[in-house]
């Protein structure tokens, strides 16, 4: 069992107290730290199994320039031992520990507070991730991913911080076979040299956050689901300090914020997540509330083919008309739609319709990936307009209204323009028949009198 902090008078540390005897870290290793989280990853032979845990502590650099605090990451050997000698006897002698950083390249924005974090296993555990969650002095937040490969190697490899000597046999934060102890003099480096001077950083190729944002976040949490497209996404559940929770799914083009929910009606703080990964369930708490919100909330986009398309949502599909769950019905997986078909009867008239959000955007209309109308948003307007004066067969297809602001585009409206007949035909609701094409006379006609 371990236990997450235990106080020992004034001074927080990091105890084992069953399974294999009593130990604890000691006294000069943290900096008054405060702990966040801790897991333990089984390695390839049992001894080497370890245990980390995620920290804040005091920075020793006292300088004004510096930051008050700094995130750290632990290793422990989880069949530790204690020392030889009776000083160490009954502590951690594998202990080691590094910095993460969190930095945006761009901006050199430092996120140096870590809030929380999230496990992310595989069935390798140099594949591992964790994410975590950072916030800074003026308030904003971002999520920095790491692979526990990539710890595991800043520990094996860097070298101590301060500390010039020869390296021993058994190297500081090195795992002994079962049954044995860490050496003396292994010990002793270890304990008054516990930082390695490589830090751990985010995630390559580009070593930065994965976003970062405003809002300040608390809790995170991240669900692997598989959508309608074959292909499985990291949904981020994150609770603000406003009781409220983002939903934020990472793309292959970037992350975006899908959907923003008001858990308790007065703002109270979100004390706990939890995740029930089998059951596709959030569980949210505050200080006397518990909350329970299914993952695959399809009914907000009020069965919309665009708001459920663009949602860009992985629990949601569109299927027979209506935006459904990839949980409740296995045709919305097997039968994936990416843009919503339109049936139209030929020879009418139709509007496409793209709405501005911003009058700082140029909003591009295509037609089968060719250009076809551009929208100036320098006059007043609400919407993008695209008018099919009389529909033939070389009007339908695949149209898309794009965004683009600063150099970032944005897809707002994917429609498929459908030959009704066809349509109805191929889904067996209809043949096309002399009768047919009588019903379809009537209906132009009908058509070109209302216009």
């Amino acid at each position: 069992t371990i236990k997450k902090s235990q106080q020992n008078g004034k001074i927080p540390r990091f105890r084992r107290v069953r399974g294999g005897g009593e130990l604890y870290t000691s006294d000069t290793v943290m900096q008054n730290p405060q702990f966040v989280k801790a897991t333990t990853l089984r390695h390839e032979e049992p001894h080497q199994d370890k245990i980390y845990y995620f920290f804040r502590e005091d920075n020793p650099d006292k300088s004004p320039e510096a930051p008050r605090n700094i995130s750290r990451v632990a290793q422990l050997c989880k069949e530790d031992k204690g020392g030889t000698s009776s000083l160490s006897a009954s502590k951690w002698t594998t202990f080691l520990k590094a910095s993460l950083i969190c930095v945006d390249p761009v901006t050199k924005g430092n996120f140096n507070w870590l809030q929380d974090v999230f496990f992310v296993p595989a069935s390798d555990w140099r594949h591992s991730k964790v994410y975590g969650l950072f916030t800074n002095t003026w308030g904003s937040s971002a999520v920095c991913v790491y692979s526990f490969g990539d710890i595991d190697n800043v520990f094996r490899t860097s070298k101590l911080k301060g500390y010039n000597g020869p390296n021993p046999e058994i190297k500081p934060g090195q795992c002994v076979s079962s049954g044995q102890h860490t050496p003396s003099e292994t010990f002793k480096i270890a304990d008054s040299h516990p930082e390695v001077e490589d830090r751990v950083e985010p995630l390559s190729p580009t070593k930065s956050p994965l976003f970062h944002n405003k809002h300040r976040y608390q809790k995170i949490g991240v669900h692997e689901v598989s959508a309608g497209d074959g292909r499985r996404y990291n949904v981020l559940y994150l609770a603000t300090d406003k009781g409220s929770i983002h939903k934020i799914v990472e793309l292959p083009d970037g992350v975006q914020n899908i959907m923003e929910l008001q858990v308790f009606p007065k703002k109270d703080p979100i004390q706990s997540m939890i995740l029930d990964h089998k059951r596709a369930m959030l569980y949210v708490g505050s200080t006397n509330k518990v909350v329970e919100i299914p993952m695959d909330m399809c009914r907000v986009y009020r069965n919309n083919c665009h708001s459920c398309l663009l949602a860009r949502d992985p629990y949601c599909g569109w299927f027979n008309s209506t935006c459904q769950s990839v949980y409740l019905n296995r045709y919305v997986a097997a039968t994936p739609h990416q843009t919503c078909n339109i049936t139209v009867v030929p020879f009418s008239r139709y509007y496409l319709n793209c709405p501005i959000e911003s009058h700082y955007a140029t909003y591009n209309w295509y037609h089968n990936n060719s250009l076809i109308k551009t929208c100036n948003t320098t006059h007043p307007q609400q919407d993008c307009f695209h008018f099919i004066q009389n529909v033939s067969h070389v009007h339908y297809g695949h149209y898309v209204c794009i965004s683009e602001e600063d150099g970032f585009k944005q897809a707002l409206v994917k429609e498929r323009l459908v030959n009704q007949l066809r349509f109805m035909s191929q889904k067996g609701q209809a043949t096309v028949t002399f009768g047919s094409w009588l019903q379809l006379l009537l209906m132009v006609v009908l058509v070109e009198l209302f216009h």
